[in-house]
């Protein structure tokens, strides 16, 4: 009888998710991939057979082993879990002792690379620097195993043991992983000079784009941060001194589109910026994200923030050489000049959206899968839905932070971040369909998907907790799976919760006149762009006025407050929303002077009464309940007509 072998990696969510920046969470994730794909080097080493996940097409597997021609690839693909198929059960012992070997190898090497290049140089300065390296560095992973005669199933069970806990640290506490220490080892309340001396000095040798200010990190978060540019050997030559901020993230469309109507006016901007400022300018996060071949360099690589005017204006953050701060006037007239430039559909530029969308997908019951198609088939599956993501990503002008399985993180623009989780959701289907030759199997295939659109600046630790309470506790749980939630955080507070299933009622609205809107009447992201284009084309209008009359209105008739996010009031039987819903849009139009034609009335009642409704799922089952209202979805749909471009404060 086969024996097997199921394998986890931990710590996962808090490992990645804490990250200040977007390339912390990329090289989080990153590494985890990159570990798991050595254990599991460890374990074929051994002549064990991964059987889940599929691997043998794996790029960073490849790379792992050395392969003829392999390359490290941009992004981690490799689940922290795995399954082994024992040839003979007396093999267990040695394939757990060479997985250990291998994981245990390539991690100290890697953290040996930074001590060495960046760490022992001023080990000197700290106090018991390197005990807290090599404490750390030591405990940190934990990886569980449990071996039995089925395929799937026993590892969950395992995983309820807790028997890997660190330590309480003593000490100033890291800046990122607040449960570990720092690694001067001084304690900022005795010692403060000596404990910024030593990161001083650790600053000037990195650069203030590599350690930040007020950072001051543990061995594992420095790790983090460097080993891709330090471990070269080990993780490959990839380029992520260009890895684009949130920031950049959320600018790039724009520009782009300015790119295309002002090029002159983007190049001689950036000229002036580097002429005015008295620091480095050129970052080059949002260049990979842009295509425009014929855009000025320094324009493409200005770093995103100049083209801010809450940035711009403030000299705290802006700073311009001293004898040039009479230049600061100039470049905000420069941004005002190219923010009232026309471009595409007569629109002028205004300026870059300071919102971004953070995109969280997973596959749903998948263990009931597996049961009834089996490992093989899933795997494969999942191995077709994965060599897709980044082709998909990309083409939405964003940038994948992890794709294995069926888990999907990346980081796009406001605009497009809808039409990619659509695009996703569909390859995900089609890859399941492609591999499962009985179509009930593929049936049973579906994607939740949660984006997040957070301000720029908010804490990234917060906006991924967000994504994950919205994909676990809203899409899968409360609405049920197969399931967008999109929510809209400002700040610390979530100000717009819409969650919906897939596909929604056909009758809903006729299809929008924006070219980006063609995904079929029945589709959730159909009816929503519907009503982001009547929402521009009437914002003036309409958009926040309306919602304000609306909910309270809904909340007058329904007896209950109607304007928490995620909440859904009960409409009585006797009140029909379409005609509440075209008389507040008539009675708003008429406030700005207008006397709306009934064809214009019913085409807008058309298109945003839908969004009202609750879509969701029981039982498996899809469930459309006219009666349940909220109004998250004008709310979400009023923000994608601004584009996320709202003021911005430094």
């Amino acid at each position: 009888m086969t024996r097997y072998l199921h394998v986890s990696i931990g710590p996962v969510q808090s490992f990645v998710a804490q990250a200040r920046r977007t390339r912390d969470l990329w090289g989080g994730s990153y590494l985890l991939s990159l570990l798991s794909a050595h254990a599991m080097r460890g374990a074929r080493a051994a002549r064990a057979e991964i059987i889940q996940p599929l691997v043998e097409a794996d790029p960073l597997l490849a790379w792992a082993e050395r392969r003829p021609g392999a390359a490290p690839p941009p992004h981690g693909s490799l689940p922290n879990q795995f399954t082994v198929a024992l040839a003979h059960p007396d093999d267990l012992a040695r394939v757990v002792a060479q997985l250990h070997r291998a994981f245990d190898d390539t991690w100290h090497r890697i953290c040996e690379a930074v001590w060495r290049v960046h760490v022992a140089p001023i080990a000197d300065h700290g106090h018991d620097t390197r005990a807290i390296w090599e404490r750390q560095v030591r405990g940190f992973w934990e990886i569980v195993w449990v071996s039995g005669d089925t395929p799937h199933g026993l590892l969950d069970r395992r995983k309820h043991w807790r028997t890997h806990r660190l330590p309480e640290e003593a000490g100033d506490k890291c800046t990122v992983m607040p449960e570990l220490q720092e690694l001067s080892g001084f304690v900022r309340a005795h010692d403060r000079k000596a404990q910024d001396a030593f990161w001083c000095r650790l600053r000037n040798e990195l650069g203030r784009l590599e350690l930040r200010d007020n950072e001051r990190l543990c061995a594992i978060a420095l790790v983090k941060r460097l080993y891709a540019v330090t471990a070269s050997e080990i993780v490959g030559a990839i380029d992520v001194k260009r890895w684009p901020s949130t920031i950049d993230v959320a600018a790039a469309p724009w520009i782009q589109r300015a790119s295309a109507v002002a090029p002159r006016q983007l190049a001689e901007f950036a000229a002036a910026v580097e002429r005015a400022a008295d620091d480095h300018v050129l970052t080059g996060g949002a260049s990979s994200l842009i295509d425009a071949p014929g855009l000025d360099r320094k324009a493409r690589e200005l770093g995103v923030n100049w083209f801010h005017r809450g940035f711009t204006a403030s000299p705290r953050l802006a700073k311009l050489d001293p004898s040039r701060e009479a230049a600061r006037a100039d470049l905000l007239q420069r941004l005002r000049a190219l923010g009232e430039i026309r471009g595409a559909h007569g629109r002028t530029l205004g300026g870059p959206p300071i919102y971004y969308a953070l995109l969280l997908a997973d596959g749903d019951s998948l263990g009931a899968l597996l049961a009834r198609g089996g490992g093989a088939l899933v795997s494969r599956a999942l191995a077709g839905f994965t060599a897709q993501v980044a082709e998909i990503v990309a083409h939405h002008q964003g940038r994948t932070v992890y794709a294995g399985g069926d888990d999907v993180l990346a980081v796009l623009a406001v605009e497009h971040a809808l039409d990619c989780a659509h695009a996703l959701e569909h390859a995900f289907r089609r890859a399941f369909l492609a591999a499962a030759p009985d179509e009930e199997i593929a049936a049973r295939a579906s994607l939740s998907i949660a984006v997040v659109f957070a301000h720029a600046r908010s804490p990234l630790p917060r906006v991924i907790e967000q994504a994950h309470h919205l994909l676990d506790d809203i899409a899968k749980d409360q609405n049920g799976r197969a399931s967008l939630a999109a929510a809209i955080y400002r700040g610390a507070t979530i100000t717009g919760q819409w969650a919906t299933t897939w596909q929604r009622p056909a009758s809903a609205p006729e299809p929008a006149t924006d070219s980006s809107c063609d995904h079929g009447e029945a589709c959730a992201i159909a009816q929503l762009h519907a009503a982001v284009c009547a929402l521009a084309a009437d914002a003036g209008a309409l958009s926040s006025s309306l919602l304000h009359d609306l909910r309270h209105l809904i909340g007058l008739l329904c007896g209950e407050a109607s304007d928490e996010p995620g909440h859904f009031a009960h409409l009585d039987d006797a009140l029909a929303l379409h005609k509440l819903i075209r008389a507040e849009i008539h009675h708003r139009l008429a406030r700005q002077d207008r006397e709306p034609e009934a064809a214009e009335l019913d085409r807008l009642t058309r298109v945003l009464a839908p969004l009202l409704a609750r879509a969701h799922r029981v039982d498996g089952e899809p469930r459309f309940e006219p009666r349940q209202v909220g109004l998250d979805g004008l709310v979400l749909a009023s923000f994608l007509a601004r584009g996320g471009q709202e003021d911005d404060h430094p």
